[in-house]
């Protein structure tokens, strides 16, 4: 599958590049790296400390920040950044996060 991504030329218009997502990234230049989430949680159902003990297993290069709630109060989002060595650790980060009750959306 090739996905349409902008790129700029050099007097501003922008063409239309590919990139293929059906290939593998090349592990050594991707990892490890640093990534930025946004969790957004339902707070009826959740609880931050089950989900500090799930990042309590990761390299976290910022600690677990609460950030805005919704404007009716239902939802709030929580910010970490996370240092992965590999793809796998990134793929456990991604499944123990969403396990936990009450995360509706992982970005």
């Amino acid at each position: 599958m090739r996905t349409p991504v902008p790129r700029q030329s050099e007097w501003g218009a922008f063409k239309m590049a590919t990139v293929d997502f059906s290939k593998e990234a090349d592990e050594e230049k991707v990892y490890p790296a640093v990534h930025h989430f946004k969790i957004i949680v339902d707070i009826a159902l959740f609880n931050e400390d089950i989900l500090k003990c799930e990042l309590a297993a990761y390299d976290l290069r910022s600690p677990l920040v609460r950030g805005r709630a919704s404007s009716g109060g239902k939802y709030v989002t929580y910010e970490v950044s996370v240092n992965f060595e590999t793809r796998m650790w990134h793929h456990q980060f991604d499944g123990a996060v969403k396990a936990v009750p009450g995360v509706k959306i992982l970005l």
